[in-house]
């Protein structure tokens, strides 16, 4: 029984440190995200796949709509980055920056991309893309 115990354990520990990496796949171009190890991020791990319509907001950010909301992890919000992928809570919406933004109360860092910013600055209008795990 004691060998049950510590194998689970092992199993319950080695899940929490894996890595949350994810792909946002749009127009024949594939960017990697690594997901932050918050509560929200990981709902938001466990709801993929996905496949959103991003649109562009206000020249620095591309943002998509989730079909339900997640979990506020009673963030404080933060400085965003250019390159992070983040949770807006008032609209449910998910985004990435790809120019810079100011602090702001209402967003939860949730992931950063690892790549070509410039593969997403470049889509002009909307555009699908599908969010697998990788």
């Amino acid at each position: 029984m004691q060998k049950i115990i510590i194998f689970l354990i092992f199993i319950n520990t080695s899940l929490l440190g894996a890595d949350m990496k994810i792909k946002l796949l749009f127009n024949n171009q594939e960017l990697l995200i690594n997901l932050d190890k918050n509560e929200t991020s990981k709902e938001f791990y466990q709801s993929l796949p996905f496949e959103l319509e991003f649109s562009d907001f206000i020249g620095k950010e591309k943002i998509a709509h989730l079909p339900n909301e997640l979990k506020n992890n009673n963030s404080n919000g933060y400085e965003p980055e250019i390159g992070d992928l983040f949770y807006y809570t008032p609209w449910g919406n998910i985004g990435i920056f790809y120019e810079k933004q100011p602090f702001n109360r209402d967003i939860i860092f949730l992931g950063k991309v690892q790549g070509n910013l410039d593969l997403l600055r470049a889509q002009k209008g909307n555009f699908k893309a599908k969010i697998t795990k990788e």
